[in-house]
This record gives C-alpha cells, sequence and structure tokens, in this order.
C-alpha cells in the first residue's frame, strides 16, 4: 500500500485599511494580505488480488428483447487497483482472466453447443480476458478479448469496501457477438430476419479483491 499526502491550499484574500490625523493629514495604506490554509487530503493506493472463490460473471442472452438464456462464468485469475483520495474510489487499473471451460447455464446441451467451435472453441480459446483502460463518471472503459478478437466494454460500476476487501460490482452492460464472427453468428445472419438470434449478450458481474 502506497500513501500520499496532498496538500490543498485555501486562499482568503483580506483587505486592510489604516487611517489617522485629521481629514488633509490622512494617509490611507490599503494592503491586501493572503491567509493560506493547508488541509491534508490522504491519498491511498492499494493493489488487491481477485478472490476467484466469490467472483462471479453472469451472462444472459436475448430473445425480442426477454432474456433467453442465462448463465454464470467463472474468473480464472486477475487484479485491480483502487485509488482512494478522501471517501471517493477510483479504479486505476484492472485485468480479469475468464475460465471458458466453466461456462454454466441450466441446459447442458446449450453449454456443450457454447463450448463447441460454433461459438467459443474452448478447445483452442480456453480463456477470454478484459483489460482496463480509464474509469471515469461511473464508467469503467476497457477492451474483452474472446476468441483472440476485441472488443470495446463500457459499463457501470459501483465500488464498495469492508475490512475484508473491496467489491466492485460491474452493472449490465452488452457485447456484440456477431462482431466476433463466429461460425454460429457468420450462419445466423443468412436466416430470415425473423428468425435470426440476437447477437448481443448481456454480461453482469460481482470481482471481489483481497
Amino acid at each position: 500500500m502506497k500513501k500520499t499526502i496532498i496538500p490543498i491550499l485555501i486562499a482568503a484574500p483580506l483587505l486592510f485599511a489604516a487611517c489617522g490625523g485629521s481629514e488633509a493629514e490622512t494617509e490611507v495604506t490599503d494592503a491586501d494580505s493572503t491567509v493560506v490554509e493547508t488541509e491534508e487530503v490522504e491519498v491511498t493506493v492499494t493493489n488487491y488480488s481477485v478472490d476467484t472463490a466469490s467472483s462471479i460473471v453472469n451472462w444472459m442472452a436475448f430473445n425480442a428483447g426477454e432474456i433467453d438464456h442465462q448463465g454464470t462464468v467463472k474468473a480464472l485469475d486477475g487484479s485491480f487497483e483502487i485509488t482512494k483520495t478522501g471517501e471517493d474510489m477510483e479504479v486505476t487499473a484492472a485485468s480479469l482472466n475468464i475460465d471458458l471451460n466453466s461456462i454454466n447455464e441450466e441446459s447442458e446441451k446449450l453449454v456443450g453447443h457454447l463450448m463447441s467451435p460454433d461459438f467459443f472453441d474452448v478447445n483452442q480459446f480456453a480463456t477470454a480476458s478484459f483489460s482496463f483502460d480509464r474509469h471515469e463518471d461511473g464508467m469503467v472503459y476497457g477492451t474483452a478479448t474472446i476468441i483472440d478478437k476485441e472488443l470495446p466494454v463500457e459499463a457501470p460500476v459501483i465500488i464498495s469496501a469492508s475490512e475484508e476487501g473491496v467489491t466492485i460490482e460491474v452493472g449490465e452492460f452488452k457485447l456484440d457477438f456477431s462482431a466476433l464472427e463466429m461460425p454460429f453468428y457468420v450462419e445466423d445472419v443468412k436466416a430470415p430476419e425473423e428468425e435470426q438470434h440476437d447477437p448481443n449478450i448481456g454480461f453482469t458481474s460481482t470481482i471481489v479483491g483481497k
């Protein structure tokens, strides 16, 4: 843990006037004086390892705007950095690897299909990853790498801290899987429009760091 103290200067200008003697002899001296106060703000930078037992990624597939299938996938490993300035917390670095062999859904047939070469092809691409770009106005920006192809990520986050560590709740965001050119979606666009599947897959996650 690295701590840095940043002084904040607060300027308070005061105007003084001194007068004396008769009106003809009055001499007025104006002096601009500044009183400088300092306030110490503690900035703490802390690195966390992802607790894979407590962290989870949720996924959702849609049909006509409604959730059609949903399941989970587990974090394999990762880390993140939290910079705390006063009471404000911000993600300032992060990386996460996902174990695609851990894909879960109530339909075993669907899970087998998702792991096949039609989708994630887990025999060739066993992991997916996320790399961090920035945290700005409550949103985290970065890049997801899936089957060796990159997709931009833009997700809302809420950070909470406890004595045990820090939890990052990632709100729902969507990735357009058609951009990955998976064989399933390449063939799917050849079907009549009303029979095509929604390629936008939704995600939320809970990432716990210790």
